[in-house]
């Protein structure tokens, strides 16, 4: 029983790191609750070995956090400029029109 159990952690824990490498949240939210429901049979050396991979993939979302955060901004900043140009153009037809 032992064994399947570890198994079954280390199935959900190589699932929780492809569902951050593939920025599927939904998934890794389900996997995490999934994976809750094991810790209580987890010895406390096993319990140590999660907690260090934990820390090392908040880092991972948090760089994949501070690159969607860069992201946001630089659509933001093009959605501006498009906005600008639409209306330069726009008063440009304006002034064409009355002539």
């Amino acid at each position: 029983m032992e064994n399947q159990i570890e198994r079954d952690i280390l199935t959900i824990e190589k699932e929780i790191d492809e569902a951050i490498e593939n920025e599927d949240y939904e998934k890794l939210n389900q996997l995490l609750e999934e994976r809750e429901k094991l810790l209580t049979k987890l010895t406390e050396s096993e319990l140590k070995e999660i907690y260090e991979r934990d820390q090392q993939r908040m880092k991972v979302l948090e760089e994949k956090m501070k690159e969607f955060k860069e992201t946001a901004l630089k659509t933001e900043t093009g959605k501006k400029m498009v906005q600008s140009y639409i209306q330069t153009e726009s008063k440009g037809q304006e002034i064409d029109r009355q002539g």
